[in-house]
């Protein structure tokens, strides 16, 4: 039903929570209005939402909707990350950093700048931890991975030297027909359209890659089987071979 990542989803929870609880609108030893009763209205407890807010488990889509739905948060904001997060309001500032305090830890970067071959040989990308490999841009969360495209494959959409920046999917069944992926597989990367393939039973068997420059580069396909990853491609950074 949604494509929002799960990660990204619970980052918002918090950031509504804290706007919350700032509003008054969960206060603590209140009998109507304590944490307790908020979950209540979630369908959940509340040491689960402690959970949440230490990231040890994720809000589900169905409770993001009934947070929306009893405290007045804008879907667009939870399950898109657009607008903010209550109407008629500004919309949070500076959301990285307010995160960051909310979960009381540093702020620090997120996205992994990795190349293709070091990438390929490492089936998460996100395990490399070295300081210097990452680097931040306001309003993107998540544990992500950019490495530099090389090849016009992807032409117009994604051009050679362009930087990918891509989020790992929690599940393959989050994959969506038509949408840009990296495909980890082989020991390869494959920046790709991608569309699921089915048997005559309906079981999805393989992903057909398809390039945007269709006319230089065939669609291929690939078995479920010997994919190791597959990353949603969230932004694409261009222009960053330019020198002053």
């Amino acid at each position: 039903m949604y494509s929002t990542n799960r990660t990204e989803l619970n980052q918002r929870f918090i950031l509504v929570f804290s706007e919350l609880k700032t509003r008054g609108e969960i206060i603590k030893n209140s009998r109507e209005k304590s944490k307790s009763a908020f979950a209540k209205k979630l369908g959940t407890k509340g040491h689960i939402i402690d959970k949440w807010l230490k990231g040890e488990r994720k809000i589900t889509y169905d409770q993001a909707k009934a947070l929306c739905q009893h405290f007045g948060v804008n879907e667009a904001f939870m399950f898109q990350g657009k607008e903010s997060a209550f109407p008629n309001k500004k919309q949070l500032p500076a959301p990285e950093k307010k995160l960051a305090n909310v979960l009381n830890i540093p702020f620090s970067p997120n996205i992994l700048f990795t190349n293709v071959e070091a990438f390929a040989s490492n089936t998460v990308g996100v395990d490399l931890l070295e300081e210097n490999q990452r680097f931040h841009i306001p309003g993107v969360f998540g544990d992500l991975v950019a490495f530099n495209i090389n090849g016009n494959s992807m032409m117009p959409t994604i051009s050679s030297g362009d930087m990918v920046i891509c989020m790992p999917l929690e599940n393959n069944t989050e994959l969506q027909d038509n949408e840009v992926y990296a495909v980890v597989a082989n020991n390869s990367v494959w920046v790709k359209r991608v569309q699921r393939c089915f048997d005559r039973h309906g079981r999805w068997t393989h992903i057909k890659l398809i390039s945007d420059n269709h006319e230089e580069f065939d669609p291929f396909l690939l078995e479920l089987g010997e994919i190791r990853k597959l990353l949603k491609v969230k932004r694409r950074l261009t222009g960053l071979d330019e020198q002053f």
